[in-house]
């Protein structure tokens, strides 16, 4: 019974006792990644390079995918800012509906609105494009809006410049408020009917 003491006591001494193993080497960042940085107490910023892909899902059906190189959440505003911006929006089946553009972005983080500006492309299915400085997608009421100078090239070649626009979420039904100007190729392919 001594012996066994002993022997349990030595373990304990020798183990209690013993050097840790030293901690491993914090791993480096990738050229992916940038590590969280902290801003002050309670405020973590979180900032991804290299490339990034944001899947916003409405139920089982894939709504809208941004491609970026850099996205960076600051957690005092709820907003993520993207540079720069490839937004695409799908359909109910998958088909892609329309698709955006531009240098940079910003959106809060349940994308109940999106705003990209810097050279702002948007495009259609139906091959309809539209060029402006910015661009605003309000998730709940589904629309498309600027109050900037916007171009749209129609299907049909036709060009129409002007002030402000408004666009449901898929650029199919839109209309420009002011200050129109355009080059109509053929006024018969204009969405008015025939002309007489």
């Amino acid at each position: 019974m001594r012996l066994l003491a002993f022997i349990l006591c030595t373990t304990l001494a020798l183990v209690g006792c013993s050097k840790p193993a030293p901690a491993p080497p914090p791993a480096k960042p990738t050229a992916a990644s940038k590590p969280v940085v902290d801003q002050g107490p309670r405020s973590v910023q979180a900032v991804f390079e290299g490339g990034s892909v944001v899947d916003f899902w409405l139920a089982e059906t894939l709504a809208w995918k941004l491609h970026t190189s850099s996205l960076r959440q600051d957690p005092r505003t709820e907003k993520v800012w993207t540079k720069p911006v490839d937004l695409i929006a799908y359909g109910r089946t998958g088909e892609i509906m329309a698709r955006i553009k531009a240098d940079s972005g910003t959106m809060d983080r349940g994308m109940r609105y999106f705003r990209a500006w810097g050279h702002v492309v948007g495009s259609n299915a139906t091959g309809m494009e539209l060029k402006t400085d910015s661009i605003v997608f309000d998730k709940e009421a589904d629309r498309i809006h600027t109050s900037a100078r916007v171009r749209v090239k129609t299907e049909t070649g036709d060009v129409l410049t002007g002030r402000g626009f408004r666009s449901d979420a898929y650029l199919n039904r839109w209309e420009i408020l002011s200050d129109v100007k355009g080059q109509i190729r053929d006024l018969n392919t204009f969405p008015f009917g025939e002309l007489k």
